[in-house]
């Protein structure tokens, strides 16, 4: 395995745009990943801090080429910096589902919401999807840290931890990559299930994990793979 370790200002780049007309004006932001950014290509699971505490947990799992995903294909930082989108609330990309605004709604009241719920109806719950769906957990981060967000700039992405440990083939017993795709998939299910991550979409009762702590756990699980056949099942 290799392990990965960056602040948000690091890989991801941004450029302050016109927000999409209907949509809120604070949604004024365009990201990406750096130009000239070597990628981190492979497959493996990522875990996402705001000040230390862990918000999110994924898995990589590459690029579809011909059909099929390769776990050893493409870069995680793709992925990253559509989170960072999201966790401060700024992208001109952002759309929300019926589900998720009617939760806002019925939030508190608090200024982002207030903000939010300033956007045409129509515009925020578009009828195709337009880029970034931003699920109430994510929302709720960025409500909460909004004095943080909508002053944004580069220092707030310095905030922002991504850690990455990723699988090379010969962790793996097998070669064969939907084989292999399946694995990380409970591997991340399993890791999240022990960590409950705020910022994950379907997590009830989240917890407060730091990065320390959070890294052993998800080190732990990883490992599991190299010494235990139950993954291949």
């Amino acid at each position: 395995m290799k392990e990965y370790k960056l602040a948000g200002n690091e890989f991801c780049d941004f450029e302050k745009v016109v927000a999409i007309p209907g949509m809120p004006s604070i949604l004024n932001f365009k990201f990406g990943t750096k130009r000239n950014f070597d990628p981190i290509t492979g497959s493996g699971i990522y875990s996402i801090y705001y000040e230390s505490i862990l918000l999110y947990v994924g898995e990589y799992n590459g690029e579809t080429k011909k059909g099929l995903k390769d776990p050893f294909s493409g870069s995680v930082t793709d992925r990253w910096y559509k989170h960072i989108a999201l966790l401060t609330g700024r992208s001109n990309r952002i759309f929300f589902n019926k589900t998720n605004l009617d939760k806002i709604k019925k939030m508190e009241n608090c200024e982002l919401k207030n903000l939010i719920l300033e956007g045409d109806p129509k515009v925020l719950v578009p009828p195709k999807e337009r880029g970034h769906n931003y699920h109430f957990n994510k929302f709720k981060f960025s409500a909460e840290n909004w004095d943080d967000f909508k002053n944004f700039d580069a220092e707030t992405l310095k905030r922002f931890t991504f850690c990455y440990r990723q699988y090379i083939p010969s962790d793996f017993d097998t070669s064969d990559l939907i084989a292999i795709r399946k694995i990380v998939g409970r591997v991340e299910t399993t890791i999240i299930n022990k960590l409950r991550p705020r910022c994950n979409a379907y997590v009830t009762d989240p917890s407060a994990f730091n990065m320390d702590e959070s890294l052993s756990i998800i080190k732990e699980e990883m490992t599991k793979v190299q010494t235990s056949a139950i993954h291949l099942q």
